[in-house]
């Protein structure tokens, strides 16, 4: 009978780090649809869908809030087409790491970026942080933008000394032949 307890016991442990495991799976995928979706709103020029994905403590702190946000990310891609160029291509790379901390999920994923340029084009890649206050059902994400994590900690304190930001990489230019 002990051995039979011992057995289930054992089984049902099993199950919950499996379970766990899959969730952190389905965890990776949300986030990189979420990431992607916004990536998408961003080309399509939809910036109200765009902003959707700033953390609220972000548009807190703009002016108008998420419909001054919406204004501010127009007028910077107006002024980047005005110069000549045009993003042609945003897209995220699914997240290899999920930290469960506090509730909250966070992960760091790569985001890549096209820029076509009258001479040629640029490719650049950032690092994006992704926090889910609900287990992958909300996303918000934000640019490292050369920002340290414990210069990112300093509005988002619960954020896991765990995430891994990997140091920037520099643009690839490619001149038109």
């Amino acid at each position: 009978m002990k051995k039979l307890l011992l057995l289930l016991g054992f089984v049902i442990t099993t199950q919950n780090v499996f379970a766990q495991i899959e969730d952190m799976e389905a965890a990776k995928k949300s986030a990189f649809l979420a990431a992607k979706t916004m990536d998408e709103a961003l080309i399509n020029k939809h910036y109200d869908d765009y902003v959707v994905y700033n953390h609220p403590k972000v548009l807190e702190q703009v002016k108008g809030g998420r419909v001054g946000m919406a204004i501010q990310v127009a007028e910077q891609i107006k002024n980047i087409e005005e110069s000549g160029n045009i993003i042609t291509a945003v897209w995220p790379k699914m997240p290899e790491n999920m930290l469960d901390t506090a509730g909250e999920w966070q992960t760091t994923m790569q985001q890549f970026m096209e820029f076509r340029l009258p001479e040629g084009k640029i490719k650049s890649e950032t690092t994006i942080i992704g926090m889910s206050p609900d287990k992958g059902k909300t996303w918000y994400f934000m640019d490292v933008a050369g920002r340290t994590l414990n210069d990112i900690r300093q509005l988002f304190p619960n954020l896991s000394t765990k995430l891994v930001i990997p140091p920037a990489k520099e643009a690839e230019f490619t001149a038109d032949k």
